[in-house]
């Protein structure tokens, strides 16, 4: 088996974390008997227009990322598609106030570290195939 199609997996793995990511909690908050958690549909549904086409970026450049692993030609597709997805994360986190980002790592739930995991073993395993 070579290194480019052992590494292929590692790729799929990592996007299919990231939509799965988008629909487990992002956010937590648990304030005396009141809790909620926000998904990342949530935030499509909340916002701005475009804090809700830069949060659907993430999951769609996932999907693309997942459905350009079975293309054999795929290659600069899924890189694009990582880009996109990494892009529309980057967006949401710096468009977000400087008061949000200091408790923003207080309430982020599973999904959160799902996405960046998932983005990492993306571009982990982009990166092995081009060895």
């Amino acid at each position: 088996m070579s290194k480019k199609s052992g590494s292929l997996p590692l790729y799929l793995i990592g996007m299919i974390l990231v939509a799965v990511g988008f629909f487990l909690p992002i956010f937590k908050v648990s304030i005396g008997p009141f809790s909620g958690s926000t998904n990342g549909f949530d935030l499509v549904g909340n916002g701005n227009s475009m804090m809700k086409i830069a949060a659907l970026l993430v999951f769609a450049g996932a999907v693309v990322g997942v459905i350009c692993s079975f293309i054999n030609k795929g290659g600069l597709l899924k890189l694009l598609a990582l880009i996109v997805s990494i892009a529309g994360g980057l967006y949401c986190f710096f468009n977000t106030s400087s008061t949000a980002h200091s408790i923003l790592f207080k309430i982020v739930g599973v999904g959160f570290y799902l996405i960046i995991a998932g983005w990492v073993i993306a571009l982990l395993g982009y990166l092995a195939s081009k060895k």
